[in-house]
């Protein structure tokens, strides 16, 4: 008997000291920890045996169908070292289903598959069992104001697979989504800029970018929007503009289809100003203006994003038209290019000239057709760009000028350029 215990003993020691490497399931070139993964679960590849030659030739790993007849699904790896290389930023398929892990002896493009093809090693993927509840705070909402969602029994399987709650018109995404934890708590998402009956939606797995199909959803709640703003064109942007912090707090709930003054400018220049750059602006610590003090427009002014029209005058309740808003906006680009120490590329080919190019100011010629070459401001149709009022019976009309939604909408489209 003690002989049996002592023998038991050896053999614990003994298996105690292989590598837990040598545990892994797959081959002598490939290992994984396991065969079988949850949807978008992390995975561990490792590959051993790496030679100087498959690094010269850029030998890599990634994940296939098992038939191997199909393209790549996910991004390859590239084997940079002699020996063991450890991948830990892959993540299973999120469909279910047969995958193989596979090892090129080159880089995927240099050659013929089959010729590269060194091994492979299968694995599963398996399906999430549908669970979990949701529930919302209120039925009806006001566009872009704060839906709270709160969740209950998601499991580990789930919080693997990236489950997520978004809102939907109709299988459309709209507004926010954000992704859960296991077991319970709540979300803050906004309501969309879209008047009419929505629905909050719980999905188990993420098919990439909070996607989901129909298969993977576990529940949805209905609910109403109103009071949207904007025009139809612009009420998808002003709520694009809502989720990336670009609408000053003056006007959350304004009416968007307006004319923009100066003032409310300067507040949406300091928010693009914010965004690009990752800083926290600050007023001037000396008001030179007489006629504001609205901390908005001095913070403005303190980070040269926007001058006064004098030394001592702002005039923040003044129309913004076309022409000043162009270059109003390369001037933001230009001290945000200066604050990040890199001028962002704004060297695009100068377009044909507008109809009414003669009606553009001599000063504001260079920022209207920099803004117009890099897609941030177009004009009003026929070739015309509508720069400023030129006329008494224009000027009575308000034509040429800003409004708030067009300044937003080409302030998601600056963010949004220029952070790609």
């Amino acid at each position: 008997m003690k002989k049996a215990i002592t023998i038991l003993l050896a053999l614990v020691m003994c298996l105690s000291l292989i590598p837990m490497t040598a545990l892994a399931y797959g081959n002598e070139r490939i290992q994984l920890e396991k065969d079988n993964f949850d949807p978008n679960e992390k995975m561990v590849i490792t590959i051993k045996g790496v030679t100087q030659q498959m690094v010269d030739d850029m030998a890599c790993v990634g994940i296939f169908k098992k038939d191997l007849s199909a393209n790549a699904i996910d991004a390859f790896g590239e084997l940079r070292q002699v020996g063991d290389n450890v991948f830990d930023w892959f993540e299973a398929p999120a469909e279910p289903g047969e995958y193989a892990v596979v090892l090129l002896s080159k880089w995927w493009q240099n050659g013929n598959f089959a010729d590269l093809l060194v091994t492979s090693v299968p694995f599963t993927v398996g399906k999430i069992a549908q669970a979990g509840h949701i529930s919302l705070d209120k039925t009806a909402y006001t566009a872009m104001n704060p839906i709270t969602v709160s969740y209950s029994g998601i499991t580990e399987q789930m919080v693997n697979a990236k489950a997520f709650i978004r809102i939907e018109e109709k299988g459309v995404l709209h507004g926010s989504a954000a992704t859960v934890k296991q077991g319970s708590g709540t979300i803050t998402i906004n309501a969309p800029n879209k008047n009419g009956e929505f629905v909050v939606c719980l999905y188990s797995v993420d098919d990439g970018n909070w996607n989901a199909t129909a298969e993977y959803l576990v529940i949805s709640v209905p609910f109403t929007v109103s009071g949207a703003t904007g025009s139809g064109w612009a009420q998808e942007s002003i709520q694009k503009a809502h989720e990336l912090g670009l609408i000053p707090e003056s006007l959350i709930g304004a009416d968007m289809t307006k004319p923009m003054t100066r003032g409310e400018y300067a507040a949406i220049s300091v928010k693009i100003f914010e965004n690009l750059t990752g800083t926290k602006t600050t007023p001037v610590s000396v008001n030179p203006f007489k006629d504001t003090k609205d901390t908005e427009i001095l913070k403005s002014f303190n980070h040269n994003l926007m001058i006064g029209i004098s030394a001592d005058e702002f005039a923040p309740d003044m129309l913004l038209n076309r022409e000043t808003m162009a270059a109003a906006l390369l001037k933001v680009l230009n001290a945000a290019g200066a604050a990040n120490s890199a001028p962002y590329p704004l060297d695009k080919p100068k377009p044909a000239p507008f109809a009414d190019d003669d009606k553009i100011s001599g000063w504001a010629k260079d920022s209207v057709y920099v803004m117009a070459a890099n897609g941030f401001i177009a004009g009003t149709g026929n070739n015309m760009f509508s720069p400023r009022a030129t006329t008494s019976a224009e000027e009575a009309v308000n034509y040429a000028v800003a409004t708030r939604e067009q300044a937003l909408v080409i302030a998601v489209r600056i963010v949004e350029s220029l952070k790609d």
